[in-house]
């Protein structure tokens, strides 16, 4: 393994990381600026990039990620079915804490540390892998928006005779009008029709895309400025969780489907980022396990530094 590349690669990430860290405890940002940047990066210039990445993949080579994407799936929405089924039969974490949990297990921050980590580590592979593990991210986010919907219903018994929408379908509504899932779609239609984006209309994606990095890893460090650290065996146990068990799953599930694919490396890699930045902010949202999610996004962020060398050796 290249040591070089690795400190190469990483090191801007948590320099950025830091910076946002530091503009965050110094309030150079307030509350609606953080969310602006996050919505910036997240709804703007991240599905740009996904969108052009998707459609500079060949058309003969996406036809056969067929096991892949089924192995991303069950890594990702399986586990996360899983996850809250086993963790609700605990009874300090019942209801909306064990959504949350479950979705942090299942749930990377792929979106935001994808291209930053895996594009100097490992070529232009990255953007493809980084659009599938999006893409499986994005159905399962909308499963667990319905279940937060549902749980938070059920505690407003007092309310029930007003009219309010219904929650399966505001958890619908969240994932389809979400960009993170039309982007890669659309990059995969038109790959798969055998077009091809006209040189200046991909570079007008790209110049937006090109801000997905920066900015990103800057709004986690907002994210993490803004919430009190809070370190327990529940917390670390939780960090570790995130970082091993969906990349052991994924890792398994390579085997067992007998995956042969040049994104396969790198989705697994993706499988051991941190956990989503998207579980703090329904932690806020929902008041459930706020200090413990945003605890857990700041451990695993850090083990960014143990478990991408890791992964790259597992899948060498």
């Amino acid at each position: 393994m290249n040591i070089g590349g690795l400190v190469g690669a990483l090191a801007p990430v948590f320099f950025v990381l830091a910076l946002g860290y530091l503009a965050g405890r110094r309030n150079a940002f307030d509350a609606d600026q953080s969310a602006g940047l996050s919505k910036l990066a997240l709804n703007f210039a991240l599905p740009a990039s996904l969108f052009v990445s998707m459609t500079e993949i060949r058309r003969d080579l996406l036809l056969h990620q067929g096991r892949l994407v089924l192995a991303l799936v069950i890594a990702h929405l399986g586990l996360f079915l899983a996850g809250w089924l086993l963790l609700r039969l605990v009874k300090s974490l019942r209801g909306t804490a064990s959504i949350i949990y479950a979705l942090a297990l299942a749930t990377s921050a792929t979106p935001v540390f994808g291209f930053a980590v895996l594009e100097p580590l490992l070529g232009p592979t990255a953007g493809g892998a980084v659009g599938l593990v999006a893409l499986s991210i994005n159905f399962t986010v909308p499963l667990a928006v319905v279940l937060l919907e549902l749980d938070a219903a059920g505690k407003r018994t007092e309310m029930a005779g007003s009219s309010r929408p219904s929650p399966v379908l505001t958890g619908l509504s969240a994932g389809l009008k979400s960009p993170l899932l039309w982007g890669p779609i659309l990059g995969i239609t038109i790959t798969l029709t055998g077009h091809h984006l006209p040189m200046p209309v991909a570079a007008c994606f790209e110049l937006i895309g090109s801000a997905t990095s920066g900015v990103a890893v800057f709004a986690v460090g907002l994210v993490l400025a803004a919430n009190p650290v809070k370190v327990s065996l529940g917390v670390l146990v939780g960090s570790l969780a995130r970082v091993t068990v969906q990349s052991s799953l994924f890792f398994a599930l390579l085997h067992l489907l007998h995956v042969v694919s040049p994104f396969a490396r790198e989705a697994l890699v993706c499988c051991g980022f941190p956990l989503a930045t998207v579980v703090v902010l329904f932690a806020a949202r929902y008041r459930a396990a706020e200090a413990e999610s945003a605890s857990m996004l700041l451990i695993s962020t850090l083990l960014l530094a143990l478990t991408v060398p890791a992964m790259m050796w597992l899948s060498r």
